[in-house]
């Protein structure tokens, strides 16, 4: 990692017009990051491990933590096996508030939304299966195909331009379910649902997502056995690495490109 920049340089193949290449892609890093205070764990975000003052101070006043930027005592930085704690010491009365509210929040703050009820940094990264080796060729033209399709296929969207869509594209490229929500976790939730409701095979086809790709998102379709999946947005780093661990083929779609960028996988082909 780039402890400048926050990145990390990642392999890739770029699928397009020109053949297939490879390619040297930045990937932003994202790692988790414990909220500590007095001692006692309170939530574990994912973040960018820059800026960590800031963040820690920025999170404990928009969470209500402290009222004032002088409340935070002492704040210490701690590298672990598996990210980093915040430990920041507050005034006795701030943590009495805390417990006396109900605000231990004891949640994992995925990067931009999300709760999935850890405070410990050692339980953020839950193992993902090994999904089996799969055959399917996908062309990249069928998987641009979809990609471009996706956006018309939003009713929501087209309505109030702010909500992610998440699609179950067949291999041979048909749109077969679309589901909408604000959160890109929810809406790919709902994709599962509705496709394991109709008894769709996840080994035959890719899942389709508007957004960014981080770690969770490729963490929920190895559990739901997808092993193929595609965002309009380039992925973390983590996310790269959890599709190797989890061996679902993972890509983006390069629009200024016009290429599909893969990081994982054999399914993505010419």
């Amino acid at each position: 990692m780039d402890e400048e920049t926050g990145n990390r340089m990642v392999k890739a193949l770029r699928l397009g017009p020109d053949g297939i290449e490879e390619t040297a892609w930045c990937a932003p890093q994202e790692v988790p990051i414990g909220m500590v205070y007095n001692k006692t764990p309170h939530a574990v975000m994912m973040a960018s491990p820059l800026d960590l003052h800031d963040f820690a101070l920025g999170y404990a006043l928009a969470e209500g933590v402290i009222n004032a930027a002088a409340e935070c005592l002492a704040l210490e930085t701690k590298t672990l096996k598996n990210g980093l704690e915040l430990h920041m010491e507050i005034p006795a009365r701030r943590m009495e508030r805390l417990a006396m509210h109900g605000q231990k929040r004891a949640h994992f703050g995925r990067s931009g939304c999300g709760l999935c009820g850890v405070d410990r940094l050692e339980d953020a990264i839950r193992p993902v299966p090994v999904l089996p080796q799969s055959d399917i060729r996908i062309a990249y033209t069928k998987a641009a195909n979809a990609a471009k399709m996706l956006n018309g296929l939003q009713p929501l969207r087209r309505t109030n331009k702010s909500v992610h869509g998440a699609a179950w594209v067949s291999a041979d490229g048909a749109v077969m379910m679309v589901r909408e929500d604000i959160g890109r976790h929810s809406a790919l939730d709902k994709l599962i649902g509705a496709c394991a409701g109709d008894g769709m095979d996840f080994t035959n086809g890719f899942a389709l997502l508007s957004s960014r790709c981080t770690y969770e998102l490729v963490q929920k379709c190895a559990l739901a056995g997808i092993s193929a999946l595609l965002t309009l947005s380039a992925p973390s780093a983590s996310a790269i690495e959890t599709a190797k661990r989890a061996n679902v083929s993972l890509a983006s779609w390069d629009r200024k490109a016009g290429a599909l960028v893969a990081f994982n996988g054999q399914v993505w082909t010419l």
